[in-house]
C-alpha cells in the first residue's frame, strides 16, 4: 500500500512538471509573437511617419512653385541640399537639411533639384538629361528621409508650370531663352529684330 502512494505521487509530480513545461513553451512562444508584433507596428509606424514627410515635402515643393517658379528653378542643381520650411502661413526652401522628431524618433528629410531635357519631336522626358533640350518649364525633384536603425526612404516626382504670369516688357535689349523674371527685357529670337526700346519688325534688316 504503502509503494503504490509513492508511485502515485510521483506519477503527479511528472504530470505537474510536464504541465510547467508546457505552459512555459506556451508562454514563451506567446512572448516572441507579442514582441515581434510590437516591433512590426513600431516598424510600420515609423516608416509611415517617413513616408507622411516625403509627401509633405513634395506639396510645399508644389506650392512654393506654384507661387513663383523661380523658387524653384533658380536653386542649385544636383548637388545642393534644400528642406521646406514654413513662413507667414506660406511654404519656403532653405539650404542644408532638416530634423524633424515624431514619436521620439528623430527624422532627417531634404531634397534635390535636377534640371529636365525632353526629346524635341514627342516632348517626352528623356531618361538622360540633355542639355540641348532641356525644358525650363519642368523640373525633377528628389525627397530623402532617413531615421536611425532604418533604410532611408527615397522619392521622386516631377513639378512643372503649369501657371502662365504676364510680365511687363520694358525693353528689347537682349535675346534671350529659358526662364525669365519680372519685368523682362528678353525676346526670343534676333532675327529680323533691332534692339531697343522699341520693337521693329523689319524685313532683311532695317
Amino acid at each position: 500500500m504503502k509503494l503504490y502512494k509513492n508511485k502515485e505521487n510521483g506519477q503527479l509530480l511528472l504530470e505537474v512538471l510536464v504541465a510547467i513545461a508546457v505552459v512555459a513553451a506556451v508562454v514563451g512562444i506567446g512572448s516572441q509573437m507579442i514582441i515581434g508584433s510590437l516591433r512590426s507596428s513600431k516598424i510600420s509606424n515609423e516608416r509611415n511617419a517617413a513616408l507622411g514627410l516625403v509627401e509633405e515635402t513634395f506639396e510645399a515643393v508644389r506650392n512654393s512653385s506654384s507661387e513663383r517658379w523661380q523658387n524653384i528653378y533658380d536653386l542649385t542643381k544636383d548637388s545642393v541640399q534644400y528642406y521646406p520650411q514654413q513662413f507667414s502661413g506660406k511654404w519656403q526652401v532653405a539650404a542644408g537639411t532638416e530634423n524633424i522628431v515624431i514619436n521620439s524618433i528623430a527624422y532627417t528629410r531634404y531634397f534635390t533639384v535636377s534640371n529636365v531635357s525632353r526629346d524635341p519631336t514627342t516632348r517626352d522626358i528623356e531618361n538622360t538629361y540633355n542639355a540641348g533640350n532641356n525644358d525650363p518649364s519642368t523640373q525633377k525633384i528628389f525627397v530623402t528621409v532617413s531615421w536611425p536603425n532604418a533604410d532611408a526612404i527615397t522619392s521622386s516626382e516631377y513639378t512643372t508650370r503649369w501657371r502662365n504670369k504676364a510680365c511687363l516688357q520694358t525693353s528689347w535689349q537682349s535675346a534671350g531663352s529659358g526662364t525669365s523674371t519680372c519685368p523682362t527685357s528678353n525676346y526670343g529670337s534676333v532675327i529680323n529684330i533691332t534692339p531697343g526700346e522699341n520693337l521693329q519688325l523689319c524685313v532683311g534688316g532695317c
